[in-house]
């Protein structure tokens, strides 16, 4: 288990640093576009590829980490609220297995969707970079998010464990 908390540490040491230089170049670029159009009026064609992209590369990784932080992502208080003590941690399991689920079926299609564009040997328009780099985003986001929920998990398990042993 301390060897899996230690992993997942250093995982998400790089995801929010992955996520700190993917906002700086998603603000540099869309700064930097509106600059040019108003000052030089030319267009930088290329920031929308790039910027759609990298938003869903940092909402993947903002998600898994929101999973990582006590099940930020997984916890709908709304329902789990209302229910009695016995059901609430009954509860939060089903929901995140569910959500491992979700995550796991999410890298599948994803990873599905990246070899079909290794495959085709698709390009995007401007930049006339392989498509199947914006497509891994996607399988690299779902990993990361369904590691996080696996840990959610696991200490949600140990922590019962704990609670249970000091009764």
């Amino acid at each position: 288990m301390k060897v899996y908390k230690k992993l997942m540490n250093a995982l998400a040491a790089v995801e929010k640093i992955v996520l700190v230089i993917s906002t700086l170049l998603i603000l540099v670029l869309t700064v930097g576009n509106v600059f040019s159009r108003k000052v030089i009026h030319r267009s930088w064609s290329f920031t929308e590829e790039l910027v759609v992209a990298v938003f869903v590369l940092i909402t993947l990784l903002a998600a898994a980490l929101a999973c990582r932080e006590k099940g930020g992502l997984v916890s709908l208080t709304l329902v789990t609220d209302r229910l009695p003590k016995k059901l609430e941690k009954p509860s939060v399991i089903l929901i995140t297995v569910l959500c491992i689920v979700f995550s796991a079926i999410l890298f599948k299609y994803g990873m599905d969707k990246v070899l079909t564009q290794l495959a085709n040997g698709k390009r995007t328009f401007v930049l006339n970079w392989p498509e199947w780099i914006f497509w891994s985003f996607v399988p690299i986001g779902a990993a990361c998010m369904t590691l996080h929920m696996i840990e959610y998990l696991m200490d949600t398990f140990v922590k019962a464990k704990e609670e249970g042993q000091k009764k």
